[in-house]
């Protein structure tokens, strides 16, 4: 197990290293989960849901055809696989 020593700021705030947010997947601004589990915490991406998500993204000027919106979905997986491979090696 790899251990990191990090320090708490006056307000609460703990920096998280760059290896675990890339480990993790978190991003500046993502929620995350924080559980204490007998004496350590645990700290997990929150999931986000639906409602919570809701009008998170403004509408679109220009409505998209179906074949616009089945590109930008292929397109999205791509880029989600090819990250992930990024953050593998």
């Amino acid at each position: 197990m790899t251990e990191f020593i990090g320090s708490v700021s006056t307000k609460g705030q703990v920096t998280l290293p760059q290896e675990i947010r890339r480990k993790l997947g978190i991003n500046p601004g993502d929620k995350v989960r924080i559980s204490i589990e007998e004496e350590r915490v645990i700290l997990r991406p929150a999931e986000i849901s639906l409602l919570a998500s809701y009008m998170s993204i403004p509408p679109l000027k220009k409505p998209l055809s179906d074949e616009e919106m089945d590109q930008a979905i292929e397109d999205a997986v791509v880029d989600e696989y090819l990250e992930k491979e990024r953050r593998s090696r």
